[in-house]
Parts: C-alpha cells; structure tokens; sequence
C-alpha cells in the first residue's frame, strides 16, 4: 500500500505592500494546485507577512520548521512558491535544508524544478545561490538609491530625538516640542559641569521625553551629543552635509567633543572589508590557515594592501600584494571558466529534464480537458432534464452550480507550462552570463556580489602554495570543463535523461 504523502504550505511576502496586494493569495492557491497535482495531503499552512527571507526572525517559518521536526506529524513536504521564499541565503538554505531531511521531509517548488535526484539537487542548489545573489544585487541598489539621496542631503532613517518627519518621503525637520531641549542639553554640557548622566538628569526634569515617552537614559544623552546630526552632518558612508535645519552650530557640538577631530579620522576593523574580497576563501596548504589582508605604510606613508596568514612557523609564510594575488585569481578564474560547448552540454541536460516534467504534465492536462469535456456533456444533460420536466428550476439551479463548480475546479488544476519554460531558459541565461565571463565578471563586480559569485563557483576552500592555486572542490556549472576534457561523458545525466546535443 503506497504510503500517504503530507505537506505544508509556506507563503511569504517581503514588504507590506505586497501584503495588502494579491501576492500572498496567489502564493498560497498556487501551491494548493501543486499539491492536489501531486496527490499532497495538505496539513498546515503558513503565512508570514512582511517579513524578508534576510531576516532570522521569522516567526511563521520557524513555527513551520518546528511542525516538520516532530516526527509524528509525518510531513512528507515542505512546499514553497519558490526558493526565494524559503531562505536567500545559501548557508541558511543548506542549514535548513539538512534539518528537514533529518526530520523526513524534502524540499519542493512550485516554480522550480527540484527533486532528489543529481540535478534536481544541483539545481536547487545553483537556484538558490542565485537567490543569494540576487539579494545581494537588490540590497545593493537599494544603497546606491539611498546614497544619491544622502548626496543631496536627506536623511534615510527613523528621525533622530530632536526632529520628525512631516510626511512620507520628506525630509527630517526640527520638533518644535523637542529641539529646544536637545539644544540646551549641548548648551550645559559644553560648558563641562556635567556628565552623560547628569545632562540626562537635567533634561528629564525639564521635561524631555524620549519618543516612547519615558525619561532619557545615560545611553541616550551619550548617543545625542555624539551625534552631528544635530549640525547637519549626516556621518553615514563617507559623510555628507543634511539639507535640513540643524538644531545646533557646528562650534557648539565640537565644544562637546574634546577627542572628535582625533577619532573622527580612525577607521573602524571590519571582519568584512571590502578591500580583501579573497580573503577566508582562500587558505595556506601547508598549514590550512585562511589568508587575510592588511594595509601597511612605507617611511613615505604611502598604503600597501597585501594578502598574508599569520600562523606562526608555518614555511610558507609570507605576504603577497593586494594587486599582484588578484591578478593571479583572475587569470585562474579564466583557467577555469566553462567553454561554450560545455555551457550547451549543461543546458541541454537541465531543459531535458524539464521538459521530462513537462511530458508528466501534458498527460495530466489531456486527462483533465477530458474531464471536463464529461461535466460539459452532464451539465447539458441537466438541461435537457429541466427541459424535460425532470427538475424543477431549484433542482436545474442545484445541478448547474455543482456542475459548473467542478468545471472551474478541473480548469484550475490545468497547467500552462510557457511562464516555466521561459522563466528556466533565462535563470540559465542569467547563470551563464556571469560564467562565461568569469574573471570579468568578479573584476567589476561589488564586494557583495564578489562574495556570493565566489559562493557560485567554489563549494569550498581553495588551497595556495604560494606560487599558484590548488584543484578546488568546484561547483557543479565549472567542473563540465574540467572533467569534460578527459571524458565526454563525464556529465551524466540521471537516469532516463539524455543530453540533446548529437555525439
């Protein structure tokens, strides 16, 4: 006896927009049809407003994760509209991934071709990398947006104590109930008889409240009279002057600040600098420690970055200039980039097996237009009884509504297959426009996106000996040019899958 197959259903939405527009409705019909399809009982569904696949805190998700843990609930199927929906991390994705198959329940995608088998594996993965990628594009023009808007001097963020925002979009101006406060707060402390905690004292029985209307902390004075906001400085990526009402001078706010010209210039450490895009990714072979990077000065003052591994009596020791290393990566990136024949060996082998899906589907589509073709021939029978006088107009109205109502039901369960197959042709397009030009791609890409196309091409560490790059675990998009130059074969498709290309 074939064993029953549950599931729930997970629908998201980023933004309160789409909340109040149709795109969660559409979500959750979507994969209500995919499951009837597919035989899925249903057992929960889950619904998160609002809240974006970036964030940890997912309270429907993790409900969701929890159900699926508890093995006598039996879920066969965790189902999602698409991958985006389910994380846009691929660290979080494997995470994720690993803990509902340790429960007994596999991934699947409305959207996305995605099964057990090799390529459905690797194109879950190579998809969710993607929407890894993608995120990292999207956040990054959102920082471009909100940079152009810091150059012409607006500021981006919840208004600071001290000023609001009049209405949506505009800039901070003055609070006319709270400004004079904050100014009198640098007028006493510049005069240098009190502390953070004082001045918060000092204001609070004057009558300051904070926007949650409690008394202001130590914390928060500290935090106000550190800030040049107040100037109309806006200290945010590189600084840039507000085009909005400052509520102090500039002379009054450094008074204030007795060390500000000496920090104001200190650059803060970063475990992610955008200077070391190589960095972690790449590690010693004698030792296994990961390279990192640093910046000296020579006697002139003159800035050096340099790549290096700190791990003492290590032979191979040794520091390698910034530009001289990325060089190196590149060219090795170039080494590595898969040719055009590989690129449409690739493809052949993924559109086959969609279309192998398509084929499943073509079958159920023809049975369901010969269902429907029977309710046809039966609802034109209740007329002919009604006619006849067989049913009185109640029962005609009764019979019809069934009928009709089932009709609906079977038109809905019919898959129109042209948004897929054009949807997986340009993911694959979109791949391979940052594969075949690999080296140039990471040349003029962001620091973010560095990152995630190095996620995209190494499943792991690469090794350096200190002259040249080891064999690395590669994904599976560049080890078609590998392997394929010592056997043809070498990308085999799973079973019942043959390439398309001849020979």
């Amino acid at each position: 006896m074939e064993t029953e197959k549950t599931g729930i259903i997970y629908c998201r939405v980023s933004s309160k927009d789409q909340v109040e527009g149709t795109s969660l409705g559409s979500q959750e019909r979507f994969c209500k049809e995919y499951a009837e399809r597919n035989g899925i009982r249903i057992l929960k569904i889950y619904i998160e407003l609002g809240e974006s696949a970036k964030t940890a805190n997912r309270t429907e998700f993790n409900k969701a994760l929890a159900f699926c843990s508890d093995k006598k609930n039996n879920v066969t199927f965790f189902v999602v509209y698409k991958l985006d929906r389910f994380a846009r991390n691929q660290e979080d994705h494997v995470m994720v991934r690993a803990l509902l198959k340790k429960a007994g329940t596999d991934l699947r995608s409305v959207t996305e071709t995605i099964d057990e088998s090799p390529v459905g594996k690797a194109m879950e993965g190579m998809i969710s990398v993607f929407a890894e990628l993608d995120n990292n594009m999207r956040t990054e023009r959102t920082k471009q947006g909100m940079l152009e808007r810091l150059k012409q001097g607006f500021w981006n963020w919840q208004a600071p104590l001290g000023y609001y925002r009049p209405y949506k979009g505009s800039n901070i101006v003055p609070d006319p109930q709270k400004s004079g406060f904050i100014r009198l707060g640098f007028e006493e402390y510049s005069k240098g008889t009190y502390t953070y905690e004082k001045i918060a004292l000092f204001l609070s029985d004057r009558g300051l409240r904070t926007k949650q209307n409690k008394n202001p902390s130590t914390a928060l004075m500290q935090k106000i009279l550190t800030n040049p906001i107040y100037y109309g400085y806006i200290d945010v990526w590189g600084g840039h002057k507000g085009a909005f009402e400052p509520i102090i001078s500039e002379n009054l706010f450094r008074k204030c600040q007795p060390d500000y010209m000496k920090s104001a210039h200190a650059a803060p450490r970063s475990a992610n600098n955008p200077l070391f895009p190589l960095r972690k990714l790449v590690i010693c072979d004698e030792c296994g420690a990961s390279l990192t990077g640093s910046t000296s000065r020579n006697r002139h003052g003159s800035k050096y970055p340099y790549y290096h591994h700190q791990h003492a009596g290590c032979k191979k020791t040794r520091s390698i200039p910034k530009e001289s290393f990325e060089q190196q990566f590149v060219e090795y990136l170039d080494s590595i980039s898969p040719g055009i024949k590989y690129e449409k060996l690739f493809k052949a082998i993924v559109l086959d097996e969609w279309q192998n899906g398509y084929k499943k589907i073509d079958n159920e589509n023809a049975q369901i237009r010969r269902d429907i073709t029977s309710l046809e021939a039966e609802r034109q029978k209740v007329f002919d009884f009604h006619r006849a006088g067989k049913y009185t107009d109640d029962d005609l109205f009764e019979q019809k509504k069934l009928i009709e109502d089932r009709i609906s039901q079977k038109h809905a369960l019919i898959q129109d297959k042209r948004y897929e197959e054009f949807e997986m042709n340009e993911v694959l397009e979109y791949c391979f426009s940052y594969v075949r030009t690999s080296a140039k791609s990471w040349i003029e890409a962001d620091y973010a996106t560095k990152l995630s196309f190095q996620k995209l091409i190494f499943a792991d560490s690469i090794k350096y000996d200190g002259e040249k790059f080891g064999t690395p675990d590669l994904r599976l998009l560049y080890t078609i040019n590998q392997h394929s130059r010592a056997d043809k074969s070498s990308l085999v498709a799973p079973r019942g899958i043959g390439p398309l290309l001849p020979g």
